[in-house]
C-alpha cells in the first residue's frame, strides 16, 4: 500500500506519504504549507491515532513550506510526534555538527528543535542532508535517496541566511493575507500552437539560493518510485538523475513527480523531463501570490513529459485551467483535482 495525500498548503507544499502493509504503516510528512494549513490538517493528523510520524521533512526555509510546521510545533495539543526531523539549519550550511551553534542559535525553528530535544537529522548522524551523505535508513524496506541539494548549493545560502534571517529570526517578515494578486485567473484557453510555442521558451534556471537548498529525494518502496523535489534546483536534479537514466535506457522510471516549485517555469525544463519516464505530475499550489503553475511549465510537461500523462492538482481552480478537451487529446493527458468541494485535499493512490 502506498498513498500520498496532497494537503492544503495554499501556495506551498504540505504532503503526507503513507506506505506499508497491515502489520506496519510508515508515514512521512513533507513540509507544512502556510500558517492557515495547520488547522485544516489537524483533524487528519488526529486520525492517525497517536502513532508517530516516522520522518518530518522540512525541505527549506521559505514561508510557504515552513510556517505550518511552526504552527504545529506551537500547538500545545499537537496530535503527532516525529521520530526524526529532516531540516538543514544554519550550521548544516557550514557542514557543522549540532554541538555548536553560530548565528542561527536564536532562530525560531532551530530553537524549537533544540529546546524540545527533538530528533534532528538523526538518520544523517546530525549532519547536513545533502547529496552523497551516508544515512541510516529508518526502514530497510524503502529507500530515500537524496538527489538535492549538494554542498555547493548549501553554502551559497550562507550569506543570505546571515543577512536576512539571523537578525529577525528564521523567517523575515510576516505571513501575508491570502489574497490573489491581480490577474490571478487567466481568462480564455490556450490552443495547441500556443502550448507548443510556450514549451519551446528557452529555460532560465531559478536564481533563488533558498530554493536551491531544497531537500529533494527519490522514494522507492515495493517497486514504486516517487520523486519529491520541494522547490528543487533543476541542474542539481538533472545531475543526480542522469546516471539512473543512463542505466535504464535513457529515462529513469518514476511513477510520480512532485513538480518542483509548484510549477514555476524556472524549475522544470525539457532536459529534466526527458530524463524521466513519468506518467503522473503532482502540482501543489492554489496559485496565490506567484500565479503558479506557470503556463510555460505545464506546456513543457505536456510537450516533453511522455505519453498518457496525468496532471494532479490539489486546488480546483488550477485543475480547471487545463481541462481542455482539444489539448488533452493532442498531448495525451488527463486532469485530476479535488472532489466534493474539498479544495486542497487530494488522495493519490499507487
Amino acid at each position: 500500500m502506498i498513498e500520498l495525500r496532497m494537503l492544503p498548503g495554499q501556495d506551498g507544499d504540505c504532503l503526507l506519504l503513507s506506505y506499508g502493509d497491515e502489520a506496519r504503516t510508515r508515514r512521512v510528512m513533507i513540509d507544512g504549507g502556510r500558517t492557515g494549513t495547520y488547522p485544516l490538517i489537524k483533524p487528519l493528523l488526529e486520525g492517525i491515532g497517536g502513532e508517530a510520524i516516522d520522518v518530518l521533512v522540512i525541505t527549506h526555509v521559505d514561508q510557504d513550506h515552513i510556517l505550518g510546521i511552526l504552527a504545529l510545533f506551537d500547538d500545545p495539543d499537537s496530535p503527532v510526534e516525529f521520530s526524526d526531523v529532516w531540516f538543514n539549519g544554519f550550521d548544516h550550511l557550514n557542514d557543522n555538527r549540532l554541538e555548536q551553534f553560530g548565528p542561527a542559535d536564536g532562530e525560531l525553528l532551530t530553537t524549537l528543535l533544540i529546546e524540545r530535544k527533538l530528533p534532528w537529522n538523526k538518520a544523517f548522524d546530525g549532519r547536513a542532508i545533502e547529496v552523497g551523505r551516508a544515512q541510516q535508513p529508518f526502514d530497510p524496506e524503502a529507500t530515500f535517496d537524496i538527489v538535492a541539494p549538494d554542498r555547493t548549493l548549501l553554502e551559497k545560502l550562507i550569506p543570505k541566511w546571515e543577512t536576512e534571517c539571523a537578525k529577525e529570526g528564521l523567517i523575515p517578515g510576516v505571513d501575508p493575507v491570502d489574497e490573489p494578486p491581480d490577474g490571478f485567473e487567466r481568462f480564455g484557453g490556450l490552443d495547441v500552437a500556443e502550448v507548443r510555442a510556450l514549451a519551446a521558451t528557452p529555460f532560465k534556471p531559478d536564481p533563488s539560493v533558498t530554493n536551491m537548498t531544497s531537500i529533494s529525494f527519490l522514494f522507492e518502496y515495493d517497486g514504486t518510485r516517487i520523486l519529491f523535489t520541494g522547490d528543487g534546483d533543476v541542474p542539481r536534479l538533472i545531475a543526480s538523475l542522469r546516471p539512473m537514466a543512463e542505466k535504464e535506457g535513457g529515462r529513469a522510471r518514476i511513477e510520480a513527480l512532485k513538480v518542483p516549485h509548484h510549477g514555476s517555469d524556472h524549475n522544470i525544463s525539457r532536459e529534466l523531463l526527458e530524463l524521466i519516464d513519468c506518467r503522473r505530475y503532482l502540482i501543489s499550489t492554489n496559485g496565490a501570490r506567484h500565479n503558479h503553475p506557470d503556463d510555460i511549465a505545464i506546456a513543457r510537461i505536456l510537450e516533453f513529459g511522455g505519453p498518457e500523462k496525468e496532471l494532479v492538482f490539489n486546488y480546483a481552480s488550477r485543475a480547471a485551467l487545463w481541462r481542455n478537451a482539444k489539448l488533452q487529446a493532442e498531448f495525451d493527458y488527463t486532469v485530476t483535482g479535488p472532489t466534493d468541494g474539498a479544495d486542497g485535499f487530494v488522495l493519490v493512490p499507487f
